[in-house]
C-alpha cells in the first residue's frame, strides 16, 4: 500500500494525530519498550507519521526514553465489547514507509520487521 493510500486510510477511519495518555490507552495501541509487552509502553489512539519526540511515558524499563527505533512489542485494545476496531500497523519508515508489523484488534504480539525498528503508525480496516 502506498504511503498516500495509508494516509488516506487513516484519515477516514479519523485516527491521525498525536500520541494519547496513559488513560487512553484503554482503547488504543500500547507500544512496548521491551518484548512481551514488558517495560515502559507509550500509548496511541491516533496514527503518527513520524515517532520523533515520543517517548516510553509509563514506569518501567525504557521510561523516557524514545519510541522511535525502540518499540519491541504492542499491544491492541478494543475500546467496547463488539464493535469495530481497525488493525494497528506500525511501519519500519516514518511517514508509513518500508516494511511493517500488524498488530490486529484485541491482540497482542512482539514485533518482527519493526523490532526496534519502528518511526510511524497507522491504522487499517
Amino acid at each position: 500500500m502506498s504511503a498516500a493510500a495509508v494516509a488516506l486510510a487513516a484519515a477516514a477511519v479519523g485516527l491521525a494525530g498525536t500520541p494519547a495518555s496513559a488513560a487512553g490507552c484503554s482503547h488504543g495501541l500500547r507500544l512496548y519498550y521491551n518484548s512481551n509487552q514488558a517495560g515502559a509502553y507509550a500509548c496511541y489512539v491516533n496514527g503518527s507519521d513520524n515517532f520523533a519526540g515520543d517517548v516510553f511515558t509509563s514506569a518501567g524499563a525504557g521510561s523516557g526514553q524514545p519510541v522511535k527505533n525502540n518499540a519491541a512489542s504492542a499491544r491492541n485494545y478494543r475500546s467496547f465489547t463488539g464493535d469495530t476496531w481497525p488493525t494497528a500497523r506500525i511501519f519500519f519508515n516514518s511517514n508509513w514507509g518500508g516494511v511493517y508489523d500488524d498488530v490486529d484488534a484485541g491482540t497482542a504480539r512482539n514485533l518482527k520487521n519493526t523490532y526496534n525498528n519502528n518511526a510511524s503508525l497507522t491504522w487499517v480496516l
